[in-house]
């Protein structure tokens, strides 16, 4: 159920907006400018969602290198197509109000079945709150003004049919609640950091300090574990006071519900192996040591219709809505006055470098 929300609530890049609005002119939309940084800052996101997010190495040699150039093309395009969407919503006088950001936020937790564990989902997904919002508010925006051009209407029968197609998107794994209490313990992290801090640092001393601060942070671990088996009751208290997982420390290290390929595998290991209310002993991932508490499960199973019956048909609604704000945009662009500032950006020159790529590479 999270995967067809994630679908749905993500993926109206057009509406996520651009921070950035310092650096030249690259291109103007109807007298509007866009600037290099508002560029750099959406490329950036773009191969950071991308499979390339850990091989920036593969963009390069920018000139002559086909992926800059597929990647350029497609987010030149994206900021033209984002300008417009902000213009158009502007002319019509589009607003959406905290009471409509609050109802959205109420619909989302229904659908999460709680605040934690919508928390959790956007926590995991590195979403911020600040970021959360802006992007809900784009997104309603986007909603009002497919709706300020024609009503949707999603009949019983459709989201009946949706649901009995894809009974598979509805099932859940075996599922188990749980806190923990986090002492990080990365080795290779902590190296970072000190080589950050004294670049001049010998292997040798590295190591030896390295070691050091490992030890003593197991040892740590293991007093707040002592802590923990003396007043099971307290794990909560003792979660928010230890933990170095900060965003569940303030929920008392709770993580809420989660399948066991959501959590690393030994994390996973560990806690669906536990019994409820016992506390593990200590475990031991990449991010250090967990001490875990389960205090629920879930067996795996199918969401019933009437439970998911609402999410369907706003998803229903949602991409009827995008068709419309779809073919909105390439009106208003086929209409637009399109300026390239800076030559390099005009999508027939990034197609042509894209066609000459592909010949040399034949």
């Amino acid at each position: 159920m999270k995967k067809l929300l994630l679908s749905l609530m993500f993926v109206t890049v057009l509406a996520a907006g651009c921070s950035l609005n310092g650096g030249n002119v690259i291109m103007k939309v109807n007298g509007e400018p866009i600037t290099q940084s508002q560029f750099d800052e959406t490329f950036d996101d773009w191969v950071g969602s991308s499979i390339f997010a850990n091989n920036k190495d593969a963009f390069k040699n920018k000139e002559d290198n086909m992926l800059y150039g597929i990647f350029k093309d497609k987010v030149v395009n994206e900021l033209i197509y984002q300008t417009l969407l902000e213009q158009e919503i502007k002319k019509r006088n589009i607003i959406v109000s905290n009471e409509d950001y609050e109802k959205e936020v109420e619909r989302l937790i229904s659908i999460f079945g709680s605040k934690n564990e919508l928390n959790n989902f956007l926590r995991d997904k590195g979403i911020s709150a600040g970021e959360f919002k802006k992007r809900t508010m784009a997104e309603l925006k986007v909603r009002k003004l497919a709706d300020s051009i024609k009503k949707v209407d999603i009949s019983d029968a459709d989201v009946s049919n949706y649901y009995k197609k894809r009974i598979k998107n509805f099932s859940y794994p075996e599922r188990v609640r749980a806190s923990h209490i986090l002492i990080l313990a990365d080795a290779d992290e902590y190296a970072a950091e000190l080589k950050k801090k004294n670049p001049e640092i010998a292997e040798e001393d590295l190591k030896k300090r390295v070691d050091e601060e490992m030890t003593a942070r197991k040892a740590k671990a293991e007093e707040v574990l002592a802590q923990v088996k003396k007043n099971p009751r307290d794990f909560a208290k003792i979660a928010k006071a230890k933990s170095d997982d900060r965003t569940s420390a303030k929920n008392g290290g709770e993580l809420g519900f989660f399948a066991r390929r959501e959590m690393v595998k030994e994390f996973s290991d560990a806690a669906f192996a536990l019994p409820i209310n016992q506390v593990s002993g200590l475990v031991k991932s990449k991010y250090g040591y967990h001490i875990i508490i389960v205090t629920d499960r879930m067996e795996p199973g199918t969401y019933p219709f009437a439970k998911v019956k609402g999410e369907i048909a706003q998803t229903l609604k949602t991409q009827k809505q995008m068709e419309i704000i779809n073919g909105l945009l390439d009106a208003l662009k086929a209409n637009a006055n399109i300026e390239f500032v800076d030559k390099s950006y005009e999508v027939s020159e990034l197609q042509k470098m894209i066609d000459q790529n592909q010949e040399i590479e034949k």
